[in-house]
């Protein structure tokens, strides 16, 4: 006897304002294999999807008080995960675009062949698990590239980027800096009070740098408590400002250690003016960081 546990049945939710409509999707389906459940209209239809989700949804397109695609609309915005096959006696071009565009990934007839209803209760089952299989695919590339403490793109992604960016930087002959940024005496304050504050203070940073920086900027944990940034688009001038922004951003946050224990230093270089190749900018910056820890200043420019 197999220890596998029972593989549970598709939910479905069958919704139209006619009784023998309902009566007679519900026999076939269940006859199917599918757990079923019916609703008389809109409203006791969203009920239902707020209660539990639903794996498949077939909705009349014309009821009272709530239409159908009103139900389609408010189901997907429940669970977008839900599929929405939709139910009407009188389809027209017009009737059915206006429900794929709401959210539907099919239509039947009031009264369907069962073979033709079981093709699209199926169809609409694949549709929905191809959706999950891409946005898994989609959040294991994420988090293959993010820093999981901070959420900020981790050192190997950041270099892809600023590669990328370089290239596009030399044939439009257009500057990009980089920003080196480190935070002073972190070791040690760790050591006093101790790593989840520490990490506290890691995430403390990458917000701030979140809310310094133009959507377009690139921000990373580049290792530690360094950070990195690609501004493109930016010259020299222009980093020393953004930089100038991250710090008096950072001053007026209350998360940086008791009575301002610690703060950003900030090391700079900017493309074609200071390095012209990905490794070369970063060493650059990498000085400029240090040049600023060595002389107690908060932002150096190369």
């Amino acid at each position: 006897m197999s220890d596998q546990p029972k593989k549970a049945s598709p939910q479905i939710l069958v919704v139209d304002d006619e009784p023998a409509v309902r009566h007679f999707l519900k026999v076939i389906l269940q006859r199917m294999g599918y757990e079923v459940e019916t609703a008389s209209g809109g409203g006791e239809a969203l009920e239902r999807a707020k209660e539990r989700s639903f794996d498949v949804v077939l909705t009349d397109l014309i009821m009272p008080r709530m239409d159908g695609l009103q139900v389609i609309r408010e189901v997907k915005q429940l669970s977008p995960d839900t599929e929405v096959v939709v139910i009407t006696g009188y389809p027209s071009s017009e009737s059915i675009v206006a429900a794929t565009r709401a959210g539907a990934v099919d239509y039947l007839p009031k009264s369907p062949d069962p073979e033709h209803l079981e093709v699209l209760i199926e169809k609409a089952l694949g549709i929905r698990d191809l959706r999950r299989k891409a946005r898994e695919r989609d959040f294991y590339l994420r988090m293959a590239q993010m820093d999981g403490l901070t959420e900020l793109f981790n050192h190997r992604t950041f270099y892809g980027f600023l590669e990328k960016e370089l290239s596009r930087a030399k044939r439009k002959n257009q500057p990009t800096s980089l920003l080196f940024a480190d935070i002073d005496g972190f070791k040690g304050f760790n050591d006093r009070h101790g790593h989840l504050y520490g990490d506290r203070v890691l995430r403390q940073v990458a917000d701030v740098l979140r809310e310094s920086c133009r959507t377009y900027d690139v921000i990373a944990r580049y290792g530690g408590d360094e950070f990195a940034v690609m501004a493109p688009e930016t010259d020299k001038e222009g980093g020393v400002v953004l930089g100038q922004r991250i710090n008096d951003a950072m001053a007026g946050t209350n998360e940086m250690g008791p009575k301002g224990e610690l703060a950003l230093s900030i090391g700079i270089a900017t493309f074609p003016e200071d390095a012209v190749q990905a490794d070369e900018l970063i060493g650059t910056a990498d000085k400029a960081l240090y040049a600023a820890k060595r002389e107690g200043v908060r932002i150096v420019s190369a």
